[in-house]
């Protein structure tokens, strides 16, 4: 059965799996540039995936900042808190390799 009109094209773009919820963002023509340049280079171009991402990094870092309060200090510095990240993914590499040691 033939529609009227043009035929339908297929979409470029592939859809992330999973339940999506679509919502406006205001931002200065930079930030978008800049959006759009990280989910290339993260995201095979994909904004959303990007904005997921940024949200869990987001919560991470409230968590370790409610962490640190708790623990008493004063909370650390950007490079402080960039040492740290450092220090912590030198752990998880050499917890990787181990892993992979043991299961071969």
């Amino acid at each position: 059965m033939k529609t009227a009109g043009k035929p339908k094209r297929a979409s470029k773009k592939t859809r992330r799996p999973g339940s999506t919820e679509t919502f406006s963002v205001s931002v200065d023509h930079s930030t978008k540039v800049r959006l759009k340049t990280l989910a290339r280079a993260r995201h095979g171009g994909n904004v959303s995936a990007l904005i997921t991402e940024l949200a869990l990094e987001g919560e991470r870092l409230a968590a370790f900042e409610a962490a640190w309060r708790w623990y008493g200090g004063p909370e650390p510095t950007a490079d402080e808190s960039a040492a740290l990240r450092a220090e912590w993914e030198e752990g998880w590499k050499l917890a990787r390799r181990a892993k992979r040691k043991t299961a071969a």
